[in-house]
């Protein structure tokens, strides 16, 4: 009997430094900027509903972290007529990133679901570069071969300007995805930095934030715990829209749990491209 009662007390004992071990501490920097820094997000319906107050609060959240939002969304034109912004399918970055089309883009200052940045301009160009396709995207197809394709080409581009911070938002899940399975697939590849979209990229400066992830189940997660970067995905997870509002656009509380992964998140990528 002592025997049992003895041994359940050592086997909790393992079970409470093992939890202790897992929740030590890492070396990722959460905290904000020092400086205001520019930012604008590339995004259409879903990211205006994201960064909206009445939403997902991330413009404000981006605020007090002190970053200057701006945007582009449908009718913005880089060059006259070009309605560049009405183009942000997956197969639509390689006309974005380029030598032609980016200097417009660093220096644009326009607002269309968030105007209201509590912080001032710190004047310049946009230092960090968010860009996100909306949720059609999720649905990948027969093969992830092209979208894999698609990702890899850009990584030239961002190579030879490390001046500059990229972040690619996964696309938002759909309600109902055909090819869920690949979809999840392609989120993981693009969100593993030992195995998958990154592996072997110098540059330091191109990082993702897996809203698919995130937006996909309760227990999902793409954020920083006691200073370590965590992509989790639960082994209950389903591979579509856990949060949906009256179609396949996320609720504003999916888009305010993103928010509150993704700032912490975004503050450590800063830190990572500073060199901090």
């Amino acid at each position: 009997m002592y025997k049992q009662y003895f041994y359940r007390i050592f086997v909790v004992f393992l079970f409470i430094l093992w939890g202790c071990s897992l929740s030590s501490p890492g070396n990722e920097d959460t905290t904000p900027p020092a400086e205001t820094v520019k930012l604008l997000f590339i995004h259409h319906s879903c990211g205006g509903n994201w960064l909206a107050d009445g939403n997902g609060g991330l413009g404000a959240a981006l605020n007090r972290n002190n970053y200057y939002v701006s945007e582009t969304n449908y009718e913005w034109d880089a060059e006259p007529n070009d309605n560049l912004g009405d183009h942000t399918d997956t197969s639509d970055w390689p006309s974005w990133f380029n030598a032609t089309k980016m200097p417009f883009v660093y220096m644009n200052n326009a607002h269309y679901a968030y105007n209201g940045n509590t912080v001032a301009d710190p004047g310049g160009e946009n230092s960090i570069i968010m860009f996100k396709s909306c949720f059609p995207n999720s649905e990948v197809g027969d093969s992830i071969n092209d979208e894999k394709a698609i990702y890899n080409s850009l990584l030239p581009y961002f190579g030879v300007h490390t001046d500059k911070m990229f972040v690619l938002v996964v696309p938002p899940p759909e309600r109902d995805i055909a090819s869920a399975p690949l979809t999840r697939q392609l989120a993981n590849w693009l969100a593993d930095y030992d195995n998958g979209w990154l592996r072997g990229y110098g540059g330091g400066n191109v990082f993702v934030f897996d809203f698919y992830n995130v937006l996909t189940g309760p227990d999902n997660h793409h954020s920083v715990v006691n200073g370590n970067i965590r992509h989790i995905v639960a082994p209950s997870s389903g591979n579509e829209l856990y949060y949906p509002s009256n179609d396949d656009h996320p609720s504003a509380a999916g888009n305010r749990k993103a928010t509150a992964e993704f700032v912490p998140l975004l503050n450590a990528y800063y830190h990572k491209w500073r060199g901090d």
